[in-house]
């Protein structure tokens, strides 16, 4: 049966190779066969006809393929900005009656959150998806946590077609850290350098600067 299939593939696509060979050989032993001017003729108005049905239809194509990537983008943008806004409101949110507070709705948001990006984001999202929550799934909070965060925050703004040009790294620790300073400089000397490890450090300092 595979066999069979195999054979009609191939058919068909030497049907289609060969039949336009086949018309293109024909249309010149036709023009071949008739008066110049006859012939230089039907050669300006197959070639007008020709350029504008191209037109038509190149102007056509890249018409849908626009129409396809607003809807992707727009698609794309709501499905982002909602887990935005759940992160967001779990990691920086200090009211206690936050809608994401329970396990039970968190973990049900994030099995329709994966259904969606399986769907409509771009492989570099899943990635960047992928090792972040392997990482925050079997590791303390750490200095590659504010990292590959960092790292999936930007693979959504370029699925988005948004550019990343210009963006320092370690934005995302200016953004969401009140010592982004003094965590750059410790996961520069620790790459694995823990937030708990951070907070001790921060709290070392202010109390020698509260002693002076």
């Amino acid at each position: 049966m595979r066999l069979l299939q195999v054979v009609l593939a191939l058919a068909v696509l030497a049907t289609l190779l060969w039949l336009p060979y086949w018309i293109g050989k024909s249309f010149l032993l036709y023009l071949n066969a008739i008066p110049k001017e006859l012939a230089a003729t039907l050669i300006t108005a197959a070639t007008t006809v020709l350029g504008a049905t191209l037109t038509i239809a190149i102007g056509r194509y890249f018409e849908r393929k626009k129409e396809l990537d607003a809807l992707y983008r727009d698609k794309k943008t709501e499905i982002y900005d909602e887990f935005l806004r759940k992160y967001f409101d779990l990691n920086f949110s200090n009211s206690d009656h936050s809608p994401t507070t329970q396990p039970q709705d968190l973990v049900s948001y994030f099995r329709e959150f994966i259904r969606r990006m399986l769907l409509w984001s771009g492989p570099q999202v899943i990635v960047a998806f992928l090792k972040w929550k392997r990482h925050i799934t079997n590791n303390a909070p750490d200095a590659k946590t504010i990292f590959l965060t960092e790292d999936f925050f930007l693979a959504l703004r370029a699925d988005l077609r948004q550019s990343n040009s210009g963006i320092p790294k370690g934005f995302w620790s200016h953004l969401s850290l009140k010592r982004s300073d003094l965590f750059l400089a410790a996961a520069k000397k620790d790459p694995h350098v823990t937030l708990a490890q951070l907070a001790e450090i921060e709290k070392h300092l202010s109390d020698s600067s509260g002693d002076e």
